[in-house]
């Protein structure tokens, strides 16, 4: 009978190591023992899982996927192992996540270094890319999203409330004019985050009071420092969350157009893909994002 558990760790060492020779020097393993558990565990599941050549490895499709969902099943098994063996478990392994690149830069990371210094047993992967991974297949165990819609097939979990203004510099302003009303931002220089649905069109609301404006300008782009940059240098009017400009609009670099005016907001929500497995350490991390974003963000105070 085939042992899958440490056939599981087998495979997973071999991917990680990229060679047999390597994996059963790290297991104490015959090199032909280690072929012969991944042999094995092809044989139990009737696929393959690795293309095989005489100079590498690589993994089939089928065989990518299961490497996902084997370092996830291995890591329950380290947290349960570790949870029976000690009176008080903690959070312990790789956590890997993914999020937004400027938010990261700016907030996150902070978050990320007191939480490491709290749990000194884990060790954090993070990857900085604003597109939306696939968690599992990608090997993430969770991703910070800003977004009014999360993928249903996820769980989301709400972090923060993402407050975004319309701003532009006093330069830019004396020169074009002060816009009074959404409809205004049409003959004016609007610098578009293009990483949001309809980045050419800006949807507005006070009150019940609804505006949507087509706009345009001469820079777009998916990095809203770059954006804010130029704003600040007197290009236009942006449109970004205040986590980002709160500073330059506190310094006075960039003001705050169209007061009264609410652009839509999205939710700072941190996604996995399964509460009934939920690793300790990935709980432990969202508990403690959940407790450092709690009440008024501190990037809004004064605005």
């Amino acid at each position: 009978m085939t042992d899958v558990l440490t056939g599981m760790r087998v495979f997973v060492t071999v991917v990680d190591t990229g060679s047999f020779a390597a994996a059963a020097e790290k297991l104490d393993l015959s090199r032909g023992m280690t072929s012969r558990y991944v042999a094995q565990m092809e044989s139990h599941l009737g696929v393959r899982l690795l293309n095989r050549t005489t100079r590498k490895l690589s993994l089939t499709g089928v065989g990518q996927d299961y490497y996902q969902r084997a370092v996830q099943v291995l890591g329950l098994v380290e947290e349960a192992e570790t949870a029976a063996t000690s009176e008080t478990a903690q959070p312990r392994g790789t956590l890997r996540i993914n999020a937004p690149l400027s938010f990261s830069a700016l907030h996150l990371g902070h978050a990320i270094t007191e939480y490491l210094q709290r749990f000194q047993d884990v060790q954090v992967e993070l990857s900085l890319v604003d597109r939306e991974v696939k968690l599992v297949e990608e090997g993430f165990d969770l991703a910070l999203r800003i977004a009014n819609e999360v993928d249903p097939m996820l769980i989301a979990r709400p972090l923060a409330p993402v407050r975004v203004v319309a701003c532009a510099s006093a330069r830019y302003l004396e020169t074009h004019g002060m816009p009074e009303h959404p409809r205004d931002l049409a003959r004016h220089n609007c610098l578009r985050y293009t990483n949001t649905r309809n980045s050419d069109e800006w949807h507005f609301h006070r009150g019940p009071e609804q505006c949507q404006v087509a706009v345009q300008g001469n820079l777009q782009g998916n990095n809203g420092d770059v954006l804010c940059n130029a704003a600040v240098a007197g290009l236009g009017v942006v449109l970004q969350p205040t986590f980002m400009v709160y500073q330059l609009l506190n310094s006075g670099a960039l003001l705050r157009v169209l007061d009264g005016w609410e652009p839509e907001h999205p939710t700072l929500n941190a996604v996995y893909a399964n509460r009934r497995f939920l690793p300790l350490k990935t709980r432990s991390f969202i508990d403690f994002l959940v407790e450092y974003f709690a009440g008024k963000p501190y990037w809004d105070e004064g605005l």
